[in-house]
């Protein structure tokens, strides 16, 4: 069986209770020869900025922080071999807490976030926030930390991305369900010599963003396992995600498939996530063991290739029987949903364009 391993905390209990330092933690997962294993991405580069929201400027997405942060013009903007770091900019009070946003530009005590304008709408003067700045491959897997390097990926640890992030148009999802991954990594190494992280067309991709609540499915080599390490700051915020669906390129709805790391440094179970999800009313229940919403647990407790989820469920709704339970008809809501691990919602298609931001706290900041 593969292990999922607890985050361990590394900061003294006063300065958690405090939030006056960053909480650094620490987990590891097996992932053994010849099987897939889903990592979940579920800690952050530490902060360079703590602040607040003095206003927002009138016709823009500046953001303006009380005080005076004497920031140099662009610093939180990407330069290719000079300035390597992508930045963004997530709240942790405030009607938006939770949720990040890329930098475009900064000037001295302003930055300009890609933000749309219902949410722009929400933020108040004293919504508090912190500028992060994002992994990626080369910071959260320096030197390929962990995995199977090797010359061909082939013979490595290969890293499949459902998600993409690109500069100026944040994170793309696939339209539908049952999709493939979009991007694929490796740690290329010949003998002694280190080549570095590679994408599928063998480009450089050790400054490819690895963004905020995204996952791995690592595929590994058929006589080669791994075990890696992921280190970083554990967030002491709300978890804020993003539930769409959109026409995909036929003019159709499809059913849609969003993939989340589970939102939380330690482990929950099933009934932790329904306030998230059945009181937010994204996740549609059923009144029958035909289900409309799925969501599906993927926490590696079967090795192989190209397994099936741990667990799928649904939210009965039904007279006075209110609970998750599985496709096959078991009570869910008691399912320990470990920390790193990966679920998937299947939202089944609607008739229209959809889309809702969902929060979930975890209780270790309540």
């Amino acid at each position: 069986m593969k292990k999922v391993y607890a985050i361990t905390f590394f900061t003294m209990a006063s300065a958690i209770l405090s939030g006056a330092f960053p909480v650094f933690g620490t987990y590891s997962i097996e992932c053994p020869a010849n099987s897939d294993t889903y990592v979940g991405i579920s800690t952050t580069r530490e902060p360079v900025f703590t602040g607040k929201v003095q206003s927002v400027q009138s016709g823009t997405t500046n953001i303006v922080a009380q005080g005076e942060p004497n920031w140099s013009a662009d610093q939180f903007v990407y330069v290719a071999k000079t300035q390597t770091n992508h930045y963004y900019l997530k709240f942790t009070s405030g009607e938006l807490e939770g949720a990040w946003y890329d930098i475009k530009s900064n000037g001295a005590y302003f930055a300009e976030i890609e933000i749309g304008s219902s949410e722009l709408a929400k933020i108040q003067a004293g919504d508090k926030f912190q500028i992060i700045p994002h992994w990626t491959l080369g910071t959260l897997f320096p030197n390929g930390e962990g995995f199977t390097k090797a010359v061909t990926s082939t013979n490595a640890s290969t890293l499949w991305k459902y998600t993409s992030w690109e500069e100026g148009k944040g994170v793309t999802t696939p339209i539908g369900f049952n999709k493939a991954y979009l991007k694929s990594y490796y740690f290329r190494q010949s003998g002694t010599r280190v080549i570095g992280w590679r994408d599928a067309n063998n480009v450089d991709s050790t400054n490819e963003v690895v963004e905020p609540g995204s996952f791995f499915k690592i595929v590994q080599p058929t006589n080669k396992s791994a075990k890696i390490t992921i280190n970083g700051v554990i967030p002491f915020t709300s978890t804020s995600m993003e539930v769409f669906m959109t026409k995909d390129e036929n003019g159709n709805y499809p059913n849609q498939d969003i993939y989340y790391t589970i939102p939380s440094a330690t482990d929950i179970t099933l009934n932790d996530l329904t306030e998230t999800l059945i009181s937010s009313g994204v996740f549609a229940t059923s009144k029958t063991a035909m289900p409309n919403d799925t969501i599906s647990i993927y926490m590696n407790q079967t090795i192989g290739k190209n397994v099936a989820a741990d667990y799928a469920c649904y939210y009965l709704s039904r007279g006075s029987v209110n609970k998750w339970r599985t496709t096959d008809g078991a009570d869910a809501g008691n399912i320990v949903l470990k920390a790193g691990s990966v679920i998937k919602l299947r939202k089944k298609s609607l008739s229209s364009d959809y889309a809702q931001r969902i929060n979930f706290k975890p209780n270790y900041i309540d």
